[in-house]
């Protein structure tokens, strides 16, 4: 696998197609990853309806210098992605988000996934027996992959093999959650899913121009992290980039699954600017995931005991009833009447509920004995 990583400081989004092009030409011209005629999927992270500067969607600017570059190779480029929260109002999202305005500009198909039909196929999962995945996804020729740089609350990083999981069509990928919801069984899944996929991947670039930091992958604060990052390698990219944000790779499942160590990164070929160019020290994590700084041992004999999960924040909360339809386990109580409560006993901690929030109205209580090891104001990871 050539694992070269490029790196290229990018501090405003007008200067996107130049670095971007930097990035790709330093691990391989466009031609090599693309061919004359092919149908090439762009699929960037479009999580929510939000606008371009709060750092939750792929900025617009990245998308239109891999439509340019795919053109250029003379192929076919299209544009999807499945939010989950914005399924029943996709052309608000893409409004809000610039892919209409972009695409319209750039003279590019802009596909719904939902509206292209879906297949099921085995894909090694243990939790789910057949996993659903938009025809984009499978039709394409090849996939360039366009994630954003954020941490995840129940993941604590999302990057390249995450952004996968919208080739998932619709609330389908809420409904995997329900049988994959601890971090351990939902890094399996993203680990087949990337699997069943790799073969079309042409590459992943970053947009992490701006990205996120705290309670991502929606509720989180951006952070200008002035990198374009790009790899062939969409694992080892992943873990470059955890490492450079101070996060131990070893406890991440993706990674352990692909036998990807500490000492695999020696094997990576660095090109482009150093990463001691780029100010990524004190990256803060989510509260979600300071749990994973306890001890094995003490998390084994007193997991019970050691909880984190959702509350509503009813100064926030608008009772768009969002967190209740996204929730996989039913564990969201809606009426119009009252603000939503979430059910403890039912609750299985996917943080599904938070991710989808649009006005981040979704906090995190802890148990006493959580509270004890961790202070909220730290960035353990």
């Amino acid at each position: 696998m050539d694992k070269k990583i490029s790196l290229i400081k990018c501090a405003d989004y007008k200067d996107a197609e130049e670095s971007v092009n930097k990035a790709i030409d330093l691990i391989g011209d466009i031609s090599s990853f693309v061919k004359p005629n092919e149908k090439i999927l762009i699929k960037p992270n479009l999580l929510a309806p939000k606008e371009p500067q709060k750092a939750i969607t792929t900025h617009p600017e990245i998308v239109r210098a891999a439509i340019r570059l795919v053109k250029k190779a003379g192929a076919f480029p299209i544009v999807g992605d499945s939010p989950g929260g914005a399924v029943r109002d996709i052309e608000n999202l893409w409004e809000i988000t610039q892919m209409r305005q972009v695409c319209k500009e750039e003279n590019a198909e802009l596909v719904q996934f939902e509206a292209v039909g879906a297949q099921s196929f085995d894909i090694g999962d243990k939790n789910i027996k057949q996993v659903t995945f938009s025809k984009a996804a499978i039709d394409c020729d090849g996939i360039i992959n366009l994630p954003k740089l954020k941490t995840h609350s129940l993941m604590s990083f999302t990057c390249g093999i995450k952004n996968f999981y919208g080739c998932v069509p619709g609330l389908l990928k809420v409904e995997y959650h329900k049988y994959a919801s601890k971090n351990k069984d939902f890094a399996s899944l993203l680990t087949n899913i990337y699997l069943f996929l790799k073969n079309k991947i042409r590459f992943t670039l970053v947009d992490g121009v701006w990205g996120m930091e705290g309670n991502g992958p929606s509720a989180g604060e951006p952070r200008q992290m002035n990198i374009i990052a790009a790899s062939k390698d969409t694992p080892f990219l992943d873990a470059y980039l955890m490492a450079a944000l101070g996060y131990d790779i070893s406890k991440n499942y993706i990674l352990k699954n692909l036998g990807i160590t500490k000492n695999s990164l020696a094997d990576i070929e660095m090109l482009g600017n150093d990463i001691k160019d780029f100010d990524l020290a004190n990256l803060k994590f989510p509260k979600s995931r300071i749990l994973d700084s306890i001890p094995p041992i003490i998390v084994k004999t007193l997991g019970k005991l050691l909880w984190i999960r959702p509350s509503i924040n009813k100064q926030i909360c608008v009772k768009c009833f969002l967190c209740a339809n996204s929730c996989p386990a039913k564990a969201i109580s809606a009426s119009i009447d009252k603000f939503p409560q979430v059910d403890d006993k039912k609750c299985i901690s996917c943080f599904c509920c938070h991710e989808m929030c649009p006005y981040k109205a979704i906090d995190f209580k802890k148990s006493f004995l959580a509270g004890l090891f961790v202070q909220d104001d730290t960035n353990k990871k």
